[in-house]
């Protein structure tokens, strides 16, 4: 069964033709068929899901980039690298992660295949970027790897 338009019967309307056609009218012209409401709206949470999940490690990242080079200077063998590289594979890994998985989950939608799998993949994805990028930051941190130390300013 194709969805495009099929050709309209040359007959009466009831003949080898008038069923897929019908068929079509009801259920082809909009992304949202009835049969596919759960679907949708578990992806479209899900999506959002992932959407809020980038926006707040975009807000802890700026927040914790600047509190974390404050005291950071060569002086203290501290190098403000890996914080923001830590940062930006957080953020930036969740934002292509989304990215994909909206256009692979539209492409499902025009497709008429089931969508909240890829969405919820995209999710999990997006939580192991957040904690790799969690990782690279908090080893910046960590004097044992001797990647750089962070010392609390003195208050005066």
């Amino acid at each position: 069964m194709t969805w495009s338009q099929p050709s309209p019967p040359s007959g009466p309307q009831s003949g080898p033709g008038s069923t897929e056609r019908a068929e079509w009218v009801r259920g082809g012209t909009t992304l949202f068929p009835a049969g596919r409401v759960a679907d949708r709206v578990s992806t479209v949470l899900l999506l959002a899901a992932g959407a809020l999940l980038t926006l707040l490690t975009l807000v802890i990242g700026i927040i914790a980039v600047v509190s974390a080079t404050a005291g950071c200077d060569a002086a203290t063998g501290c190098s403000p690298g890996r914080f923001l590289g830590g940062a930006a594979i957080a953020v930036g890994g969740s934002f292509v992660i989304g990215v994909a998985t909206v256009v692979l989950a539209v492409g499902a939608w025009v497709r008429r295949r089931t969508s909240w799998w890829i969405a919820a993949l995209g999710f999990v994805l997006a939580i192991v970027v957040v904690t790799w990028g969690g990782v690279v930051f908090a080893q910046a941190t960590d004097p044992a790897t001797g990647a750089g130390q962070v010392t609390a300013l003195p208050l005066h």
